[in-house]
């Protein structure tokens, strides 16, 4: 009699396992599928993103500077600034300021740096136009820097390109119709 209980118990037991490792096996399959669905997901989302990050990087091409005023395209590049000469919408001035020295003539206006930080890319300016001075402070790389100055309030654009320990190239755009600096 012990010998028929013992298998019919081992038969119970082999049963039970075998039932168990079925139920584990469903709760795994769904598991990996909630896995699998949760990837795709992600996928999806990631995909959205890169798709949304492209039109933010195109909208960002026409920069909006200091005034809320969008500018035209930005130039990065001494390539890009001579395409935006040759398109002549625009007059543009080029110019290299060094911290320390006395106020630098571009154009109509005057330009004066007063601090760098070629770390981040940043840099203070001061800007002498219509006899006022205004300073632009922690200003960043190709940051278009917006002001109106003449009788006509006409809008200039100042785009600084490379910042250096001491040191700042760039340049600055004025309408066709802007006062024209008196050559000597």
């Amino acid at each position: 009699m012990t010998e028929k209980e013992l298998d019919a118990r081992t038969e119970q037991l082999k049963t039970s396992q075998r039932e168990i490792a079925k139920t584990e096996e469903e709760k795994m399959n769904k598991v990996t599928g909630a896995i699998a669905d949760e990837v795709g997901n992600v996928k999806t989302d990631v995909a959205s993103t890169k798709t949304e990050l492209e039109l933010t990087k195109a909208k960002l091409e026409k920069t909006i500077g200091d005034l809320g005023v969008q500018s035209g395209l930005i130039a990065r590049t001494a390539e890009e600034l001579d395409i935006l000469k040759r398109k002549g919408d625009r007059n543009y001035y080029e110019f290299t300021l060094n911290k320390g020295s006395a106020p630098t003539p571009v154009g109509t206006i005057s330009l004066q740096l007063k601090k760098t930080d070629a770390k981040k890319g940043k840099f203070n300016l001061m800007v002498l136009a219509d006899d006022k001075t205004i300073e632009k402070k922690d200003k960043t790389v190709n940051e278009p820097l917006q002001f109106y100055t003449g009788r006509d309030r006409m809008l200039y654009e100042v785009v600084v390109n490379m910042v250096d320990k001491n040191k700042i190239s760039g340049y600055m755009a004025t309408p066709k119709n802007a006062p024209q600096p008196v050559v000597q």
